[in-house]
């Protein structure tokens, strides 16, 4: 998920390369292979663990404030324990992950360890052959302790290793809902759009986002766009053309975002500012509500006071079952290339991040939960961190953002909600996904032949 979140993953090729050069991803210093499974590859057979040179393509802050210095840190005590083993940390930026990995996946020459968002953008690139399973690797016994790993899993296979996990309340700021005459935040669609009016009446800002990047519709689809819907699995069905993606049911969802523009709930910048700059309304006390990552709220409370923040549940705004749980993803995921000549040692390290003191620094350096269940949970201490992990923990969480193909993600999730914070009509926002989600079906089709397996299989 991003400041989830998602990159413009329709990026030209050309772009990409660009891209590529200019935030400094070099090639690992190995020669890549052409396997595209690292276990029975020449790499596997003469890997050394604890002799090895890797590159690992990082991407993390964004949703984890912390997160960089978190893992140089971890890198630099790895590298004391191993001395035989350097890793090269590459941080990666939000808006060229996908294309710049895609780019250097067609040459398979580039990082050891690299990272995309979850669950499609990661079974995409194993469908292509650039991953190798981390559970070739990995025994169960470990990875039967990592949480979220069913998002990355296909063919029996997982292909991901999750770091965190994530979701994304909205939060309201306690002292000027009081200044409007309000208790408590917002539990459904009704209400949202009632304490929005107040809000305005009080002559304060009800609602501070940005999506002149489209993170900000990208977020309002996991948030709302499941809530008509009983299961993921009609998502998939309406993705691969069983079922019409612009049927309210699938694209509804954008109604809900023109009404709240025109109720006046979000700012009159959102379509000008990124989703960064919109939340920074709410750190510096500008905005009432923002929707933001566990991390990011962690950090705003430090701004503000954690008694001055209060969290919920996206408001119920759909029918289907859907609407009543939350929207907790592993978002960055981290995982082996195919063509690693280390992929024993990359493993190894990665299994590695996972030790018990690993996962409390990890923690107290970024207020994350890890995605493990041996984290100490003891070690959650306020109220706003109990409220985060009973909402992170609750049964049946789905992040729908996971389940789009990339350039449907792009072209049509991101795009269609640039139209309605533009100014732009319902019928034209569903018309942008709609035209998305055909032309990736009529240029895709490897990739639309593997969806659909996968799909049918879960």
């Amino acid at each position: 998920m991003t400041i989830h979140r998602k990159a413009f993953y329709g990026l030209m090729a050309s772009v990409a390369a660009v891209s590529l050069a200019l935030t400094g991803c070099t090639a690992s210093s190995s020669s890549p292979t052409t396997s595209t499974s690292a276990s029975g590859s020449a790499a596997a057979q003469g890997d050394d663990p604890e002799n090895a040179s890797l590159t690992y393509w990082y991407w993390g802050e964004s949703d984890a404030p912390g997160a960089n210095d978190w893992m140089k840190a971890r890198i630099a005590d790895y590298q004391k324990l191993h001395p035989g083993v350097t890793i090269n940390f590459v941080e990666q930026t939000t808006d060229t992950l996908i294309g710049a990995f895609a780019t250097t996946a067609q040459t398979k020459s580039g990082p050891d360890i690299a990272t995309q968002w979850a669950t499609i953008p990661v079974l995409s690139q194993a469908w292509a052959g650039a991953i190798a399973p981390i559970s070739d690797y990995v025994p169960s016994s470990e990875t039967s302790n990592w949480i979220g790993t069913q998002e990355n899993t296909d063919k029996g296979k997982i292909w991901g290793v999750p770091l965190y996990v994530i979701g994304i309340p909205l939060a309201y700021n306690k002292d000027l809902f009081a200044k409007a005459g309000l208790t408590a935040g917002p539990t459904t669609f009704a209400e949202l759009l009632s304490d929005c009016k107040a809000l305005k009446s009080a002559g304060i800002s009800p609602i501070g986002m940005g999506n002149k990047d489209g993170y900000f519709g990208a977020w309002f689809f996991s948030n709302f766009g499941k809530q008509n819907l009983d299961d993921v699995s009609e998502l998939k069905s309406a993705i691969v053309g069983t079922n019409n993606i612009a049927d309210p049911k699938y694209t509804g969802y954008l109604q809900a975002m023109y009404d709240m523009k025109q109720a006046g709930c979000l700012n009159d910048d959102i379509g000008s500012v990124t989703l960064d700059q919109g939340m920074s309304k709410f750190k510096q006390g500008q905005a009432a509500m923002a929707w933001g990552t566990d991390g990011l709220v962690t950090s705003w409370s430090k701004a503000l006071g954690a008694d001055k923040i209060g969290v919920v549940m996206t408001p119920k705004w759909g029918t289907g079952k859907l609407a009543d749980v939350y929207n907790t993803t592993q978002s960055s995921t981290a995982f082996i290339t195919s063509w690693s000549q280390h992929p024993k040692a990359a493993a190894q390290f990665l299994t590695w991040l996972h030790s018990p003191e690993n996962l409390a620094s990890w923690y107290a350096a970024t207020g994350i939960f890890p995605a493990d269940t041996r984290f100490d949970q003891s070690a959650i201490q306020t109220d706003l961190a109990k409220n985060l992990w009973k909402f992170d923990s609750s049964p049946g969480a789905v992040w729908l953002e996971n389940y789009l193909p990339p350039s449907v993600d792009g072209d049509g999730d991101l795009a269609a909600g640039q139209v309605i914070t533009s100014g732009g009509s319902v019928a034209d926002a569903v018309s942008t996904f709609q035209k998305a989600v055909e032309k990736w079906r009529a240029t895709n089709t490897d990739e639309v032949k593997n969806y659909t397996t996968w799909a049918s299989s879960q």
